[in-house]
């Protein structure tokens, strides 16, 4: 009698007994897609050292020391001088970049729970933000006498200056460098005050990214709510926001602005906040208009018919299924929104109707003195180089989502 054959089992059924992995989701997908294309990848890293610039400006350029040691004493100015705003800013900013970290160590509980993850994860961040800002605002002063630290330099016994060691308002007695081409001292060169080029460079990339980023805000929550509303609802509700949403259409936003700078005495608010705000609450109808088609398509799925014959609630059914998964075109929109806003920020400025540090007024003083050509190509290079970054951004997210769009 023969010995039994050994049974071989087939390669198929080998592989089917392999545990399968977590399916990606849709966000893991899109950034999968996103990676791939290097001119996105080389304007998403643009725009975030652009950001990180931005946030930290007063340790790259200015005349507050980091670090400070005179008389057997040991301070660090920089900290005082900083205001709320910009402790803010640097919470915000660090938050953002820890978002992915949050959002991997939530996925598991909020999945659990039936929750969305990332709404989780950007809760959270938003929670923390506001308990530390609530917290600055109420309890903290932030030091505003000049030291004269520049002035008593050679008094102390140690001082940690920024690299761009130079006032940021300068005042008389840097007369005597204005109009300098760019030098070891000058990176960029000195205006016609005597102000440097690259701290002015500096803090317009505060002004630029603080009204793209604000006002889109703005405008996303405004037309991501009225929009989720008007397309799940419907019938006269949907007619009613459509026909709100034509009336601010209909309104020229940069006229508006013009007003209302000119009305509201800059005491009362300043004219930067001014331009956010009208910009924030004027600029919402393209997001209303997207969300709005995006529900009507969504409203229709099969997963939305099941989650309604479950009993689950209206508001849940927008929040976790509806407003996500129609988000996808907005993003595109947000990015060219954000550059569209420094865009009408640096034309605003350009015309001197915005009292703040902006690239807009330094192209304006290189315009008058084209012989000064370090003014006006800083300046002007910097405004390509943001709106170009954030165009490049947003047709790439465009082609990672529906590669269909791709030209």
């Amino acid at each position: 009698m023969s010995d039994p054959q050994p049974i071989h089992r087939p390669a198929e059924a080998t592989i089917a007994m392999e545990p399968v992995g977590r399916p990606k989701t849709y966000g893991a997908i899109v950034w999968g897609q996103l990676k791939k294309r290097s001119s996105a990848m080389i304007s998403l890293g643009i725009v975030l050292l652009m950001a990180l610039v931005a946030v930290l400006a007063p340790f790259i350029g200015g005349e507050v020391p980091i670090r400070w040691a005179e008389g057997g004493r040991v301070s660090w100015p920089i900290f005082r001088y900083l205001t709320n705003a910009e402790y803010v800013a640097m919470l915000a900013f660090a938050l953002g970049l820890a978002l992915p970290i949050t959002l991997r160590l939530i996925r598991g509980r909020a999945e659990q729970v039936g929750a969305s993850p990332v709404l989780w994860a950007m809760g959270i961040h938003v929670a923390i933000l506001a308990v530390v800002g609530a917290a600055l605002f109420a309890g903290r002063t932030p030091e505003r006498r000049y030291g004269f630290y520049l002035e008593r330099a050679a008094e102390a016994e140690s001082a940690w200056f920024p690299p761009v060691a130079y006032p940021r308002n300068p005042g008389y007695s840097e007369l005597q460098y204005k109009e300098e081409p760019p030098s070891w001292e000058h990176p960029l060169g000195t205006g016609r005050l005597g102000d440097d080029v690259l701290i002015g460079i500096l803090y317009g990339a505060r002004t630029a990214l603080s009204i793209g980023f604000v006002a889109v805000g703005i405008s996303l929550a405004i037309g991501v709510l009225l929009g989720a509303v008007s397309g799940n609802f419907g019938g006269w509700v949907d007619l009613g926001l459509m026909r709100v949403a034509e009336v601010f259409m209909s309104i020229p936003r940069l006229i508006l602005i013009i007003i209302m700078i000119t009305v509201i005495p800059p005491q009362w608010i300043p004219s930067l906040w001014t331009v956010v705000i009208v910009l924030g609450l004027t600029g919402w109808t393209g997001t209303y208009r997207l969300m709005r088609a995006e529900l009507f398509r969504i409203r229709g799925e099969d997963y939305m018919t099941a989650a309604r014959a479950l009993g689950v609630r209206t508001w849940r059914l927008l929040v976790r299924h509806a407003v996500p998964n129609g988000m996808a075109p907005i993003l595109v929109g947000a990015t060219f929104g954000i550059a569209g806003a420094v865009f009408l920020e640096v034309t605003l400025a350009f015309l001197g109707l915005v009292q703040t540090a902006s690239w807009g007024t330094m192209l304006n003083d290189g315009r008058q003195h084209l012989e000064y050509w370090w003014l006006w190509t800083s300046a002007g290079g910097a405004i390509f180089v943001t709106v170009f970054a954030y165009n490049l951004l947003g047709e790439g997210i465009r082609d990672a989502i529906d590669p269909r769009l791709r030209v």
